[in-house]
């Protein structure tokens, strides 16, 4: 390793070292971010599973989560309202269960913990230190200070990747990735088209026992829960996903617009998918980053999925984690319309360079790839 190189990766792991630290100070504010709506639906699930999508109760609950402080940014009906599927509020459970503070600090770090192991697994048998230039990119930080669940779907995906030689145990992983699973349809669209049976029999089985189990417990909150996410596309929020084009249709068709264009990003993404089909690791990091772009819900916050892409395709360079780093903090503080253009553009120049539409004419750029 060359003595630039060297100091690279060390300034790397300071940073790394930094997002991990940051939790654990008194200046973190876990309630300004989105840990008070998991903390809410852990409360609710425990006190009161009937109404774990009611806004009413969610709005008595996150009150007392948040010691009575009031949402001041973009919200619905003045509150960060519970949204995710159940099986999310049985996951934040035990972290609400040692307080608002402790909880909300574990659960950032439990974050953490999840996406350094996503990527360590996504850039075997590589050197560890291929994975801190995704674990120090910008996206780390917006996933950390919003406390979003993007970690655990980076372990799914990373695990799946490691284990792809074992496909039953590859959608095992994959079943990681329903936490948040409007971020991988593409995924699931291009295993259905590969006719990948066992990988998706794992993943489907895995769905279909947090669906018996959430069924089992309240047979109305997966009802609940498809009811409500259509309240999660606001025409002011900093989306970065393809679909969010919708908002700039009238109301009355906007649900249908929404569909549409999804599922024309999804077949997007799998023609230039399809570009290396032959190349395991470039095709992954297509269908990854693509994920975050066919998306129906997507943040800056999520774009450390795209970070996870790049750690996957194993050639990226120092300007792709630039790009993806200014793009992510422009978008996270930018208003709307401007982080859905510019991440539209960021998840888009992955994706063409991955698929070699943008490659540069270095060495390192043209050898194969080799296929696991």
């Amino acid at each position: 390793m060359s003595r630039w190189r060297w100091r690279g990766s060390v300034a790397l792991l300071a940073v790394c070292l930094a997002f991990f630290i940051y939790p654990l100070l008194p200046n973190n504010d876990v309630i300004n971010s989105d840990w008070p709506a998991f903390a809410t639906g852990a409360r609710l699930i425990v006190s009161d599973p009937g109404h774990l999508y009611d806004f009413d109760a969610q709005k008595r609950v996150e009150l007392e989560v948040t010691g009575g402080r009031v949402l001041v940014t973009l919200g619905i009906e003045g509150i960060l309202p519970f949204l995710a599927p159940a099986w999310v509020a049985l996951l934040a459970v035990p972290f609400d269960a040692l307080g608002t503070e402790i909880g909300g600090r574990l659960w950032v770090l439990f974050g953490l913990l999840c996406l350094a192991a996503g990527l360590y697994l996504a850039t075997r048998p590589r050197p560890p230190t291929e994975l801190l230039p995704g674990l120090a990119a910008v996206p780390t930080a917006l996933m950390l200070l919003n406390a979003q669940l993007d970690g655990i779907v980076a372990l799914g995906l990373g695990a799946a990747f490691a284990l792809w030689s074992r496909p039953y145990l590859a959608g095992l992983a994959l079943g990681l990735t329903l936490v948040k699973p409007q971020l991988v349809l593409p995924l699931a669209a291009a295993l259905l088209l590969a006719s990948k049976w066992k990988v998706l029999a794992t993943w489907a089985a895995t769905g279909v026992a947090l669906l018996a189990v959430t069924l089992f417990l309240n047979p109305h909150w997966v009802f609940d829960w498809l009811g409500q996410t259509r309240t999660t596309v606001q025409v002011g929020s900093r989306e970065v996903d393809l679909p969010h084009l919708a908002v700039l249709l009238p109301a009355t068709i906007q649900s249908a617009a929404i569909a549409s264009l999804t599922v024309a990003t999804i077949a997007l993404v799998l023609a230039v998918a399809r570009r290396r089909r032959l190349d395991l690791p470039a095709a992954a990091a297509i269908v990854i980053a693509g994920g975050v772009l066919a998306s129906p819900h997507a943040l800056p916050a999520d774009l450390v999925l795209v970070a996870l892409a790049l750690a996957v395709w194993g050639r990226a360079r120092w300007f792709d984690w630039l790009a993806l780093s200014i793009g992510a903090l422009v978008c996270a503080l930018s208003p709307a319309p401007v982080p859905l253009v510019l991440g539209v553009l960021v998840i888009g120049w992955v994706c063409l360079r991955a698929a070699g539409l943008l490659a540069t004419s270095t060495p390192r750029e043209r050898a194969p790839a080799s296929a696991r």
